[in-house]
């Protein structure tokens, strides 16, 4: 009676064990897709990055702007890569220099001494995720006076 136990025992953890394909797909061996969304030496708009003198700073932003809401012109002292999550924005320099930037659409942002706008355009609320390569007591962006 006692091998019988024994026996089914043995036979009731090894048939799981047999059972398990050791070559599926776990979190172990799972592999990541990596997409490089931005690499840039320049802005959307073709200014030239350099890094502002002082202690580094990165600044990660999320930007919810309703339908409608534009900046006021503004400009960047330092480098930063933007994200569209959702909606639709148009980016203004200049008459003649302008681009929309949609859900997925990545870029390089403006640089510098270059004066710009941005507005919220399409049917829904945008949502921005912004990264900025700064300094530290230094402002992301800089309103123009008027």
């Amino acid at each position: 009676m006692r091998r019988l136990f024994f026996y089914l025992l043995t036979i009731g953890i090894a048939l799981p064990i047999a059972g398990c394909d050791v070559q599926k797909n776990t979190s172990k061996n799972a592999k990541p897709t990596i997409e490089t969304l931005v690499r840039a030496s320049e802005s959307w708009n073709g200014d030239t990055y350099s890094y502002p003198q002082g202690q580094a700073q990165m600044t990660l932003l999320k930007i919810t702007a309703p339908v409608g809401f534009r900046t006021p012109v503004h400009t960047h002292p330092q480098p930063g890569v933007a994200y569209v999550a959702r909606g639709t924005l148009d980016c203004v320099v200049t008459a003649d220099k302008t681009k929309v930037f949609s859900r997925g659409d990545s870029f390089a942002t403006t640089f510098g001494d270059t004066p710009h706008y941005c507005e919220s355009v399409g049917n829904e609320s945008a949502i921005i995720f912004v990264a900025y390569a700064g300094v530290e007591e230094e402002p992301v962006t800089i309103p123009l006076k008027k």
